[in-house]
């Protein structure tokens, strides 16, 4: 294999670890890899673009803003976008910036360095002094309104103090202080709940909580780092300042004119973070002029006049003891190494997961190695690189599974795949995992009914299945170590509640190989009951925006294997939901679109879903059946078709705007 198909595949290695990390990260508030290592891999993918622009394509992470928008709260345009910040990661990155943006202006720039709070961004807008509306980032553009749970943080005031007429948006960081998180984890494990990953992960689901008061009983805080509005101030320190008068907690500040004081600053915060009680993952430098700000103007993705000074992870060295499998609810087989403990980031380490056998050959890795650890989005432990002048005559080396680890039967591995699978469904270690998807928020969401909670019922024989979840007893869960009367009492009823649940819901918590929470929406949303799900042929579920032939068949193949056919129609017997209850939304319905291009803020993924949420059917190809072709930047050949046949063009604003009209 030549070096250019090494990069190619290197390339598309990147782009698919990149998607899913960010997916996993504003879609499930998860953390797979650090920020470093995720900013590296965007600069590496970046590199290759350059050198190779053939290669680049609408799925690229490289030209997409990250996105935390759900179909669960109402939408909200920002009147200023919310962009995202460029990053640095060390003095010359930081040197480099300063230099651009001295060089673009002709006055001396003062610059402010503010402590970089590891949370999530959030809109908050008054009107005439008093709250109206609290909206996330979403994609930059739109955000989701979640004001019902922004009222919950007390840090957030409810009216401002001597705050000007008219609108105001001020835009700060939701946090969560570490000894508030470690005590809401430890409630959360007593009562047999799912666990939280880190406080910044825990922020970003509490935000999207839909009851408001289960929102307040989590230790939220707010701080204020910008006015979006002109209030007569010269300087974003004076608009700090302003903050607190309002009656905000605002950003310590300091300030600097050159980029040797920046760094000296970025040193102060460094090793005063631990004094702190809450996170921090580096500084914000920002040009202090807001005349200046306005001069250097943006990208389409970030600010010129601010960049984010991104501290080091930590990382320590410690031995590869062992190495076992994990089999999760798909039955893909995950290798674990067993570490010798060692303190890292305020905990002690002794595991950390490997992904995938690709990603041991990657490392060369094996048993007895002395490696690097890391803490991945501050939690997760990640192995990021072997000492290989360490090694010792011992090692051995990590052996493959043939049969899985629980219940012996053979695994295999697809040739298109790089996980290697158990394929028997009534495997144990894949029921546990089944039930904690079937009970997630994604998926059928029974509060109080986590991980700890599953096992014990598991062990006790008490649930066998997931039928056996509905035929519960307040006197069965009584009956389990620390069950206490009242947390019995709450979960019959968020398992009673589940039932009030739409059909997409049910769908996706079956756990059914390649069948996401959108494209279980979407089938729900086409056949609008189970039964029409079940009857439907390989070429009908073909039919639905987003199922191709695989998706297609994995849902066929499902509904007709017998055991687990009997297990859905004893489900559908015990009262889940068979109906789509979700509205359908007929703004582009009958229209077939064409999306070519890269769009300014949307992802190609998220324009798609976008315009089949409002009844429209993404094509990939241009025809004279095409309705209208939505395009960005860089349209090639679909583009040129599309004048040819006189068929309409439509750009990113004309479809924001035209789903904001819909409402």
């Amino acid at each position: 294999m030549n070096s250019s198909s090494n990069d190619f595949l290197r390339y598309q290695e990147l782009c698919q670890r990149l998607n899913e990390a960010s997916k996993l990260y504003y879609e499930n508030a998860f953390s797979p890899m650090s920020d470093e290592e995720f900013d590296m891999g965007m600069k590496e993918l970046e590199v290759l673009e350059k050198l190779h622009p053939e290669w680049k394509t609408a799925s690229s992470p490289v030209h997409k803003v990250g996105s935390d928008l759900t179909n669960d709260f109402p939408k909200v345009t920002h009147q200023v976008p919310m962009l995202s910040i460029a990053n640095a990661y060390n003095a010359e990155e930081m040197d480099d910036f300063i230099r651009s943006a001295t060089q673009n202006s002709d006055t001396q720039i003062e610059w402010v360095c503010e402590r970089k709070i590891d949370g999530v961004s959030l809109s908050v807008i008054y009107e005439n002094g008093v709250l109206k509306q609290a909206v996330t980032r979403g994609n930059g553009v739109q955000g989701d309104e979640v004001t019902l749970n922004a009222l919950t943080i007390n840090d957030i005031p409810k009216q401002l103090k001597g705050a000007p007429q008219g609108l105001l948006e001020v835009r700060g960081e939701v946090y969560m202080e570490r000894e508030a998180f470690l005590a809401l984890n430890e409630r959360f494990y007593t009562e047999g709940k799912k666990t939280f990953q880190n406080p910044r992960n825990t922020v970003a689901g509490s935000l999207k909580l839909k009851d408001p008061k289960e929102c307040a009983a989590r230790p939220l805080r707010y701080i204020a780092y910008f006015i979006t509005q002109d209030i007569g101030t010269q300087t974003h320190s004076q608009n700090l300042e302003q903050l607190k008068k309002y009656g905000f907690i605002s950003n310590d500040y300091w300030l600097s004119n050159n980029s040797e004081g920046v760094m000296k600053i970025a040193d102060q915060i460094y090793f005063g973070r631990e004094s702190l009680a809450f996170d921090i993952d580096g500084m914000v430098v920002k040009v202090n002029s807001l005349r200046v700000q306005e001069e250097l103007g943006s990208t389409a993705k970030s600010p010129r006049w601010v960049i984010a000074y991104k501290f080091k992870a930590e990382r320590e060295s410690t031995q590869v003891l062992s190495v076992e499998f994990q089999v999760g609810r798909t039955g893909a087989i995950t290798p674990v190494a067993n570490l010798k403990p060692v303190w890292l980031g305020g905990t002690t380490v002794k595991r950390a997961t490997l992904h995938n056998f690709d990603e041991i050959g990657r490392l060369d890795l094996h048993i007895g190695d002395f490696v690097l650890v890391e803490k991945s989005g501050e939690i997760i432990p990640k192995i990021i690189q072997v000492e290989k002048e360490k090694r010792l005559p011992t090692i051995e080396t990590i052996e493959k599974p043939t049969h899985c680890p629980v219940c012996a039967s053979p695994l295999r591995q697809d040739e298109e795949e790089v996980v290697i699978r158990c394929e028997n469904l009534h495997c144990p270690a894949m029921k546990q995992s089944l039930l904690e998807h079937f009970v997630s928020r994604e998926a059928m969401n029974i509060d109080n009914l986590g991980p700890s909670l599953i096992a014990q019922l598991l062990a006790s024989g008490k649930v066998k299945n997931i039928p056996d979840l509905y035929r519960l007893t307040k006197e069965d869960l009584l009956e389990l170590e620390r069950m206490a009367d009242k947390s019995a009492d709450n979960v019959i009823t968020a398992i009673a509640k589940s039932k009030e649940n739409s059909l997409e819901h049910f769908l996706h918590g079956l756990g059914i190989r390649f069948i996401g929470r959108t494209s279980a929406r979407n089938i729900a949303r086409h056949f609008k009951n189970l039964d029409a799900i079940i009857q439907a042929s390989i070429e009908d579920l073909k039919t639905v925006p987003d199922v191709g032939e695989r998706m297609a068949q994995s849902l066929y193949q499902f509904f007709h294997q017998e055991r687990e056919l009997a297990e859905v129609l004893e489900l559908k017997a015990l009262g889940l939901p068979t109906e789509f209850k979700g509205s359908v939304k007929n703004l582009f319905q009958g229209q077939t679109i064409v999306i070519t291009g890269t769009l300014p803020t949307l992802g190609r993924n998220e324009a798609r879903q976008m315009i089949e949420e409002f009844g429209g059917k993404v094509s990939s190809s241009v025809s004279k059946k095409t309705s209208w072709v939505l395009f960005g930047a860089d349209a090639g050949s679909k583009l040129t078709k599309a004048e040819e046949l006189n068929i309409p063009l439509h750009d990113e604003t004309w479809l924001l705007e035209a789903i904001r009209k819909e409402g």
